[in-house]
């Protein structure tokens, strides 16, 4: 499945008497691309990550060929879906799924479209096209789509096709030159109409709308300079290994103290605790913890392998909870963003070696870590709806319930509803 991403083509879907096509972006669209982009920016800037370049010089044609290679690469590794919206044979805007997690089988949906064919449905035909795709095919269970609340428009269109808002997540992404919150809005395949999310949207839109304005003349496809994108390509090729040699190196060892409680601390994973990783499972699966991680040798060694890079391990960081010189647990910080500056938080604890005190006190020790020495802005963790010892732990560690997750698989493998829990930069108090 992951091999033939990039080479996806979905439709035509028609209305209005257009045919709208997803397919995966080219060189040649640069024209477009950058044109569009450039009209918009009024529209698009405010919502969009924030960067130290001009707008138009973030509309290049060296960032252009870049992210067709990101996105052709993504396709490879089945991470990320990334198509151009055609509409009549016009390059009209993009839509993707990215985030693609084949083992909790979700993903995370964005868009942008032509402000000239906006609000004639076609933005919600190439929604509807790409969520039908990701649940038939991908076989995805969720889709989510973080939304800035005075983006009004997309808050609107997501309603519109059925999305459900969970959550307000604090400070999540840096916009539009401000760390912003943003509204998690996210749909599950129980929330698949009978028809199809496409079919069913252009029967909405032919039933309650006009027919839209007809859309701009395109402009003649133009190939950026092939030393363009000889030069570009070099660069991501040089870029890529080096990334994967730096997720592999060796990191230094490191050590957090863990205040409150006598001989505890956080430390890098040795060899020395294959034993006790394994032993600590064991008692998990004893005491019905929700822990899902195999015990056996080869679960020992793959864990140890992925965490030797530190921050930069595939799996993220990963600390030991050292008690008195006894592995009692671990915490992890995992999808970490040193980019947008946030990650996901998880301590767990041998319930034979610590109690709740002890897994309180680790989170908040890694906390600290992450906002003082990493510099993140917003930590967030999961927690099974319900489970009310885990939420008492999360909440003396400073965290706030910011909603609740349908159908989302946590570290138990479980998909039910998760409680969204999250702290920011200080502990910012939430919104």
């Amino acid at each position: 499945m992951s091999t033939g991403l990039g080479r996806v083509r979905l439709g035509p879907a028609h209305l209005h008497g257009s045919a709208v096509v997803l397919r995966p972006p080219r060189f040649t669209d640069f024209t477009m691309w950058r044109r569009l982009r450039l009209r918009d920016r009024a529209l698009i800037e405010p919502f969009w990550h924030t960067s130290p370049l001009e707008w138009e010089q973030r509309h290049t044609e060296t960032l252009w060929v870049r992210e067709c290679l990101e996105a052709a690469t993504a396709a490879r590794t089945g991470k990320r879906i990334a198509t151009v919206i055609e509409i009549d044979g016009r390059f009209a805007g993009q839509v993707e799924i990215g985030g693609i997690d084949q083992r909790s089988r979700q993903g995370e949906m964005g868009i942008w479209i032509d402000s000239e064919v906006a609000r004639h449905g076609f933005a919600g035909v190439a929604v509807a096209s790409i969520l039908d795709f990701g649940f038939d095919v991908l076989g995805l269970d969720r889709i989510t789509a973080p939304i800035s609340p005075g983006n009004r428009a997309a808050s609107q269109g997501a309603a519109q096709i059925w999305f459900t808002r969970e959550a307000r997540m604090v400070l999540h992404f840096d916009v539009g030159g401000a760390r912003t919150d943003h509204d998690l809005w996210a749909m599950t395949r129980a929330d698949i109409p009978p028809k199809g999310f496409t079919e069913t949207w252009i029967e909405w839109v032919l039933a309650s709308r006009a027919g839209p304005v007809p859309p701009g003349a395109a402009l003649p496809d133009r190939m950026p300079a092939a030393s363009t994108i000889a030069l570009v390509s070099a660069r991501y090729r040089a870029g890529q290994l080096w990334r994967s040699v730096r997720r592999i190196w060796p990191a230094g060892a490191l050590a957090l103290p863990v205040p409150g409680v006598d001989g505890a601390v956080l430390r890098t994973l040795r060899p020395a605790d294959g034993a006790a990783w394994r032993a600590a499972r064991r008692n998990a699966i004893a005491a019905g913890s929700e822990f899902p991680s195999s015990s056996g040798h080869l679960a020992w060694w793959r864990e140890f392998l992925r965490g030797t890079a530190g921050v930069r391990a595939p799996n993220g960081l990963l600390l030991v909870i050292d008690v008195d010189g006894s592995y009692a647990g671990e915490a992890r910080l995992l999808d970490l963003d040193l980019f947008d500056r946030r990650a996901r938080i998880q301590v767990w604890a041998d319930p034979a070696r610590a109690d709740d005190d002890v897994r309180s006190a680790a989170l908040r020790a890694l906390l600290d870590y992450a906002f003082h020495d990493l510099g993140l802005f917003r930590v967030a963790t999961e927690i099974e709806s319900g489970d009310t010892a885990s939420a008492a732990v999360t909440a003396r560690a400073g965290l706030l319930k910011e909603g609740t997750m349908r159908g989302f698989v946590g570290r138990s493998g479980h998909r039910t509803d998760h409680d969204l829990w999250a702290v920011t930069t200080g502990g910012a108090p939430h919104a």
